[in-house]
C-alpha cells in the first residue's frame, strides 16, 4: 500500500504552493520524518517531512505551482 504526497496546508489562508525543489531522487529509500521536498508559499520556503518511509516515487514537477492536496508523489 502506497503513502501519497499532497500539497499540505501550511496556512489559514494558503490554496497553493510552489514546488521549489526535491531534496531526494526518485526512486530513492526514505525514513518517516526526513525532509523530501521544499514548497514555497507566500515567499516563504519550506521544508516537507516524508510522512512514511519506503521508496519515493515523484511525479511533481520542480518550479511548478500546486494547488493545495495536488498529490505530487508516492512513497511505496
Amino acid at each position: 500500500m502506497s503513502t501519497p504526497i499532497s500539497i499540505p496546508k501550511l496556512g489559514f489562508s494558503m490554496t497553493e504552493g510552489t514546488l521549489i525543489e526535491w531534496m531526494v531522487p526518485d526512486g530513492a529509500q526514505v525514513e518517516a520524518g526526513q525532509i523530501i521536498y521544499r514548497l514555497e508559499t507566500d515567499k516563504v520556503e519550506n521544508d516537507i517531512e516524508s510522512p512514511a518511509a519506503g521508496v519515493l516515487r515523484i511525479s511533481g514537477v520542480e518550479g511548478e505551482v500546486y494547488e493545495v492536496g495536488t498529490q505530487i508523489g508516492e512513497i511505496g
